[in-house]
Order: structure tokens, then C-alpha cells, then sequence
């Protein structure tokens, strides 16, 4: 949200005086265009900043400068606060009382009271039903080793069962759905990675610092499902799973069969062991109607599967 930004670009203002619209641009992953426009919002709001041309230019805010409490309504800070309270799993109750009560500063203290009812209006929780309780020590690692530009150092089996010990340079955590992803520089592979903490092991931070290079953010948007080719299959659910399927999928073409609480619909499918590990997964509401390969080889692999409790 455009607000959240602009408090992020003031806060990166304070803190280290002068900085490029370019290098903005790439912290906040928004275009340079974007960038001169929030400048320009910041401007018209009353702010300080100024940009300076040049090779040693850049975007710098008044020395001295502090933020006017007018500058944020109370639905902006409620929008924050929100946001945070979505991640009040992964970051420590210190932390959040003490972001709290700054933002709690920014405004005036009439605005509290209106600020708090709204804020138990909306509730997002990003925690799955089953947590995995073995990565939380490791998030303090990881974020630990990212504020003092350590390198770390862990065993790491991959979806494939390979393990192997690394040494990396941590450079951004993610949080995708429910799982929590550091990509970093490694430097047995010489380049950037992408690891998945929960497949971590005697995960360490090392003495040795090191200097950051330079690291484009990648999206997380897919894993190893991108390069492989999709088919179209048809399959007859149950209603119950539908929510599950449009969670996951998103828009897909439900067809209600007449009388029952079965629907059919084509579905993407990927023929690996993801996608009939998926299909299994759903057990007797999903069953694929065509095409006949995909439903024979599910059959085999039920069969394997009774046999192996026989």
C-alpha cells in the first residue's frame, strides 16, 4: 500500500541521510517512475525531501527533520497495524510493542481509542493450522545473521532426498503460504539459491562476515512446476474439496452434476510426483475421469499402496 511505502522511504530517509531513486526503487521493488511520484506525494504533504542531480546525487530529507503527526490519519496507522499484528507469529512480542507504541506517536492521542477498535475489527492470520515449531528458532538465526551480514552455514536435504552441507550468505527471507524461504549466495554453488528452511539442519551462523554484493530479489511465485508441461485433466470432486482446489488454483471451470454434491472440472495438472501425490492426497472425493493415462497410473499407484498393507 502507498502509504506503507512512503513511511518506509521517510524511515530509510532518517537513517541513512542520502540514497538513489534506482536503489529505492530496488528495496521497495517498485519502479524509479513510482519512486519521483512518492517523492512528489511526500513533497505536497509538507515533507523535506529534496532530490539532488549529479553522479553523487540522490534523494535526501532535511537534517534535523521529524515526522509531523498530522501526516498519518488514523486509518493509515490502522492499515499498519494491521499488517504487523498479521505477523505477530514470526516477530517477537518486543518487537511489536515496541513498533506499536512508535507508531502510536505518529499520531494524536485522540485517534487511539479510534485506532484500537478498528484495528480488533480485521484479523488476518497467516499462521497454518499446524505449525512447524522447529523453524521459529531458526527465523531469529536467519534474521540475526541478516543484520550483521554473517554467513551461515547448515545441512540441507532437497525435495529429492539429496543432502548436502552449505555455506551461504544470507540476503532476504520470504514467507510463501506457509513456509518460510531464505534465498541467499552460496558459496559452494558460486550463485544465488533459493532454501527452504523446514528441510534445514544444525543451522549455525558462522564468525566470518562478509561483504554484500549485489542481489535482485526473485519472486517465489513458483518451484520446480514452472519448466514442466501442464495437460488438462477432468475430474469429478466432491463439493467439499471445491474451496481447497480455488485456494490453490484459483478460478477453475466448476460444472454441479445433477442431483448429488458432485461437480466436475478441467484441471492443470503436472505429471510428477507432486501432482499425483496431490491427487491421491484427496482421496475417494476426487476421481479423474479422463484422459485414461493419468487414471490408470493413479490406479496402479493405489494398488501399490493397498499392497503395502496387506
Amino acid at each position: 500500500m502507498k502509504t506503507e511505502r512512503l513511511l518506509t522511504i521517510i524511515m530509510i530517509l532518517l537513517d541513512k541521510k542520502q540514497i538513489s531513486a534506482s536503489k529505492l526503487a530496488e528495496m521497495l521493488e517498485v519502479s524509479v517512475r513510482t519512486i519521483y511520484r512518492d517523492i512528489t506525494s511526500l513533497s505536497e504533504a509538507g515533507i523535506p525531501v529534496t532530490t539532488i542531480p549529479g553522479v553523487n546525487g540522490g534523494i535526501r530529507i532535511m537534517d534535523h527533520y521529524k515526522i509531523d503527526k498530522q501526516f498519518f490519519t488514523s486509518s493509515d496507522i490502522t492499515s499498519l497495524l494491521i499488517a504487523l499484528n498479521s505477523l505477530s507469529k514470526n516477530v517477537s512480542a518486543l518487537q511489536l510493542n515496541q513498533i506499536y507504541e512508535k507508531l502510536k506517536t505518529l499520531v494524536p492521542a485522540h485517534f487511539l481509542e479510534e485506532i484500537k477498535f478498528k484495528t480488533d475489527q480485521i484479523t488476518i492470520d497467516l499462521t497454518p493450522w499446524t505449525s512447524n515449531k522447529s523453524v521459529q528458532p531458526f527465523l531469529e538465526t536467519v534474521k540475526l545473521a541478516l543484520d550483521q551480514s554473517q554467513l551461515l552455514t547448515f545441512h540441507y536435504e532437497d525435495y529429492q532426498g539429496q543432502l548436502t552441507n552449505r555455506t551461504v550468505e544470507p540476503y532476504r527471507l520470504v514467507l510463501k503460504e506457509i513456509s518460510w524461504y531464505l534465498q541467499a549466495f552460496c558459496t559452494e554453488k558460486k550463485g544465488f539459491r533459493t532454501f527452504k528452511l523446514s528441510r534445514m539442519s544444525e543451522l549455525n551462523i558462522l564468525p566470518e562476515s562478509f561483504i554484500p554484493r549485489e542481489f535482485t530479489p526473485q519472486p517465489l511465485g513458483t518451484d520446480h512446476w514452472v519448466s514442466l508441461p501442464f495437460i488438462t485433466i477432468h475430474l469429478k470432486i466432491h463439493s467439499k474439496i471445491k474451496d481447497q482446489l480455488v485456494d490453490k488454483f484459483g478460478d477453475l471451470n466448476f460444472s454441479k452434476m445433477a442431483g448429488n454434491s458432485m461437480l466436475t472440472v478441467d484441471f492443470p495438472f503436472v505429471e510428477d510426483e507432486f501432482g499425483y501425490n496431490l491427487l491421491l492426497g484427496f482421496g475417494k472425493n476426487c476421481e479423474v475421469l479422463k484422459p485414461p493415462h493419468v487414471r490408470a497410473e493413479l490406479k496402479r499407484r493405489i494398488h501399490d499402496l493397498a499392497t503395502l498393507y496387506d
